[in-house]
Formats: C-alpha cells, structure tokens, sequence
C-alpha cells in the first residue's frame, strides 16, 4: 500500500532570527534550506524524484535549482509499496544532521585551533530538529482527507517533541546572540589579545559565540551579502566615500560583492565609512584613537559641506520585508490527487519562488529566503514599496489557475522601516507583526502592512488590502511627493493625530471630521494640495488613516529624494 510521508525540520524562526549581521540572517536561512534540500535528495534516491510532492522538481526544474531559491522546510513525498515509511523517515532526517555537521567540519577546518571543536560539533549535531508522519492511502482514499490527517499527525508529534539532556553543557560563557548554547571560542585570556584574536576570525569585540552561531558566521557566501547599513545608504549620493577611503586606507576596500552593489560606490568600499558611530569598527582606527578622532572630524566637516550645497546626509533607515502566501492551505484541500499537487508545488517554485530573487535584487534589495510562498529581503528605502508590489502582482499571476470557488491565493506582505542600526532580531519581530497585521486586520489577508519603528518615537503601523484603490503604496507615494514639494507642513500630519488622540472618542463623526477639515484649512498651502488632502476625509477612520501615512510617508520622501527619484511621475505612480 502506498504512503503519504510528511518531513518537518527545525528551528526554523527563532534560529534563523538569531542574528546579528545580515550575513548571519542569511546563512542561517541558507542552512536550513540546506538541509531540507539533503531530505528531499535522500528522499528522492530512494523513491524517485517523481514520488516527491513538494519541493516537486522536474521537467525545467532540478532539485538543485529549487535549492538556489530556498526549499521549505516542510518536505511531502508518496511512497510506492514496499518502502518503510518509517525508516524512510528517520534515515532522510539523518541524511540532514550529517551533512550539517560535515558542512561543520568543512567551516571549522583552519580556524579549530580557536574552537572547542568537538563541543561545537556537538552542538551543531543536536541543532536540527526533525519530525515525520506518515499515513496510508488505498486505492480509492481522498488524497486530500489523507494529506490533511497526516498534517495534523505531524503537528500533534512535534507538540510532544523529545527532550534530552545535552551532552556539552559547560561552565562558558553563554552565546552572546541567544544565551542558549555555550560559547566554543578559545582564546586568549588578556581582553585585548582576545578581541585581537576575534577580528582575525571575523567576530566582533567581547563577542561570545556557539557552534550553531559560528557556523552561521562563517558559512560560504561567495558573493557577500548586503548589510543593513547598505540598504539604508544605497540611495544617497557617493561624494564623501572615497575622501574618507583614503584617510582610512585599506581596510576601507569593499569585502562584499553583492549584484545589488555592482555599479555602485559599494562595490569598491566599505559603506561603514559614511557612519561615523559605525568607524570604531575598523581595526586600524580602533587602534589607533588619534587617527579615529582625525577621520571622524573630516566626515564631520564633509557633511556639513554637503549641508551647505543643499543635499541631505546619507540615510539612516532601510525595510526589511517579510511576505506569505494567503488561503494556501484551502488551496491545497482542493487538490485532488498527487499528481496535481506536484504541478502546483512545480508551479510555485518555478514561476514564483525562483522568480523573486530576480525581483528583490531589480530592486536594489537582498534576497535572504525565498521558499514556496516564503519571502524575506532587505530593501531600500525608495523601491521597498514598488518591490513589495512587484512580488504581489508576480504571485497573484502564478497562482490564479488555482483559484477555485471564491478562494484566490494572494500574497499578504509585511514591511518593517527600521534604523540601520537596530538589532537584527528587533527588526525581523517587526518585520513578522507587520506581516501577521497584513494577514489578520480586518478585511483579512490580500495586503500590504508597514511598521515604522522611527529612532527616537513610537511605532506607527498602517495597513493597506491589494485591490484597495488607490493602493496604498501608490498613496504612501503620493504623500511623499507632497512632502518633497513642500506642499503640506510637517505640522499638519500630527495635528491631526493630536485630534484623534484627544477627540477620537468624545466628538461625533460629523464633528471630527469638520474639525480635521478646519486644521487642513489653517495650514499655508496651495488650494489644490489642501482639496486633494481633505478628498481623503471622509471618516474618523479616514482622518487616522491620513495622519499616520503622511507621517509614515517621510522616510519614503526622504529616500527618494535621495535618490533623485522623479516627483510626481507616472511611471512611478504606476510601480506603485
């Protein structure tokens, strides 16, 4: 009798989050995509890659090629009469643990005189989680009755998940990223020769790290990645990069070679050089506290050079997008036989998940996932919201054949603007409510959600559905090219906040809105400006809704005037 086999590994959030360079954010992605890749090959090996149901690969599309874009870390095959399912299961889980700890051994090797090497092995063997469940299918059983009991089998099992006492524990210092694992570095014991010691291997001073985060650390990226402080300076103008370069010398050439990067003055240089919080981390300064405080003084003197020409200090925020597909397990349900799954799961990877890296990167952005209908990417600032539309649109295209009884899968997109220097795990959380705010606020799922996390403030969040029109993106546009024209007073949006704080809950509609109507009418502004702003009015909701998005709408106006995006355009309006 035939099987259905379903794989799960993990950690998949709280490891990946665990981060505190972009590069670890990636590599930690890259690792479990990884390693599903291994349990989809050994799957393969033993049934045949056409049992495989998602990933599916075939026909265009290899194993290896779904890996390039990301394999999920959910696994689905069918196995023929005579396969063990069960053995199957344990033996393709095992086939991950062992590539990850040769991959280990691989990364270790040249740098294990610094290491507790056996611990950190050890700790990378018992880093994957691994889960399966397995059911029959008869001849005439529902495939998708049958799918859904394994599902539900698969869940129940990793809710009673084994717990065993680890076999490295010690008396180190924890992990400086998660205070989970024990570190494995061996160094010295004077302070300063240890933090010597941890830059030559690529740490930074005072770091503490475990094996699983050294692996991460130092996983192969050919290319590099982007970092965060990349994204929020790509749309500023190079002038000041190379003069400071040169006081720098040649620490400050570039390490990262990213696509995003070619042809800009990031190709060449470290853009850490145009921050001047971020210059102690380069070693020839640190050292050196004479020649620091001497280039920090000409960048000092360079800005306020660029301020006297009229053009604005490189930008300091940047948006990490996190998107997920909507109805897709509804989707699913409806699939009928293996045989259709695999066309939708070949599909998806082929016409969308392979396809967004292409998007994320024609959009100056960094791909660090994409798997199935998961998508993680850092962006800049002035395409982030033409890019957030650009995914949509491309998976409303891919997935419209298999809307069926008023159930469209549609993409539903979380967008986090944070500071370059905000930790990495702030800023994925962020990222991740922005993207369940996109799902869950009424009416649900089809949308675009932004969270501004401003430096020194509170939050702001505005939502936004796809089919909504304006879009929201078009009208986060619009607002931006106002405030580039200096057409609304800065004042204006938070006034109009103050008034729905204050008065939100004590005046009639009629009366909020006619008040929000007499604001706009006091502010000094073009008679054209103020009837197209008071067109928007027409709720309470509505005067909200304006106020955080003309107050959302500055770092967007900021960027793109950076970037010399064209005002009031077309052909922008329509990318958005």
């Amino acid at each position: 009798m035939k099987h259905i086999l379903m794989l799960s590994l993990g950690p998949v959030q709280d490891f990946i989050a665990t981060a505190r360079r972009t590069r670890d954010l990636y590599a930690g992605s890259r690792l479990l995509s990884e390693a599903a890749q291994q349990v989809a090959r050994h799957l393969a090996g033993e049934v045949g890659e056409e049992q495989l149901i998602f990933p599916a690969p075939g026909g265009e599309v290899s194993l290896e090629e779904l890996g390039k874009a990301g394999i999920p870390n959910v696994i689905l095959a069918l196995v023929p009469e005579g396969k063990d399912p069960k053995a199957l299961g344990e033996k393709a889980i095992e086939a991950a643990r062992a590539y990850l700890k040769a991959k280990a051994m691989e990364v270790f090797r040249g740098r294990q005189d610094h290491l507790f090497l056996d611990t950190a092995l050890a700790q990378v063997e018992d880093l994957l989680e691994g889960y399966y469940a397995y059911a029959p299918l008869g001849a005439k059983e529902d495939y998708a009755s049958t799918r859904g009991r394994v599902a539900a089998l698969l869940a129940a099992r990793k809710n009673t998940r084994d717990f065993a006492q680890v076999t490295w524990g010690s008396a180190a210092f924890k992990s400086s990223l998660d205070g989970a694992r024990e570190s494995v570095l061996l160094l010295p014991d004077k302070p300063e020769e240890a933090n010597r010691a941890r830059v030559t291997l690529g740490l930074r001073p005072g770091e503490y790290l475990s094996g699983p985060d050294l692996l991460k650390r130092w996983w192969p990226v050919g290319e590099g990645f982007v970092s965060t402080t990349h994204m929020a300076a790509l749309p500023f103008w190079e002038g000041a990069l190379a003069e400071v370069a040169r006081l720098v010398g040649e620490e400050a050439r570039s390490q990262t070679w990213h696509p995003v990067l070619r042809d800009t003055p990031f190709g060449d240089y470290d853009v850490r050089l145009l921050y001047e919080t971020r210059l102690e981390e380069f070693t020839s300064l640190a050292e050196d506290p004479s020649r620091l405080e001497a280039v920090r003084k000409r960048l000092q003197t360079l800005w306020a050079e660029l301020r006297q020409k009229g053009l604005p200090p490189p930008g300091t925020y940047y948006a990490l997008l996190h998107a997920d597909g909507d109805r897709m397990g509804e989707t699913l349900d409806g699939l009928q036989n293996p045989e259709a799954h695999r066309a939708f799961s070949n599909a998806l990877a082929r016409e969308f998940a392979l396809k967004v890296k292409g998007i994320v990167e024609r959009h100056g952005g960094g791909l660090v996932y994409s798997g199935g209908d998961d998508v993680l990417a850092l962006l800049p600032l002035h395409r982030a919201l033409a890019c957030a539309r650009a995914l949509a649109e491309r998976f409303r295209e891919v997935m419209a054949p298999y809307g069926k009884g008023g159930v469209l899968p549609s993409l539903s997109v979380g967008l986090a603007v944070v500071h370059h220097l905000e930790p990495l795990q702030d800023a994925l959380d962020l990222a991740r409510r922005a993207e369940k705010k996109a799902k869950e606020d009424q009416p649900k799922r089809n949308a675009l959600a932004v969270i501004y996390s401003p430096r020194s403030g509170s939050e702001l969040a505005v939502r936004g559905r796809w089919d909504e029109s304006p879009r929201l993106t078009q009208r986060l546009l619009r607002y931006a090219d106002l405030i580039r024209l200096e057409a609304v007073p800065s004042r204006a949006a938070y006034e109009l906040k103050e008034l729905i704080r204050e008065a939100g809950d004590v005046l009639s509609e009629e009366a909020l809105v006619a008040e929000a109507m007499r604001i706009l009418k006091r502010k000094e502004m073009k008679e054209a400006y103020r009837e197209e702003l008071a067109h928007w009015i027409r709720t309470k909701e509505h005067v909200k809704r304006l106020a955080h998005e003309l107050i959302l709408a500055r770092p967007f106006a900021e960027a793109m005037e950076q970037a010399g995006v064209p005002v009031e355009s077309r052909e922008v309006w329509d990318a958005h």
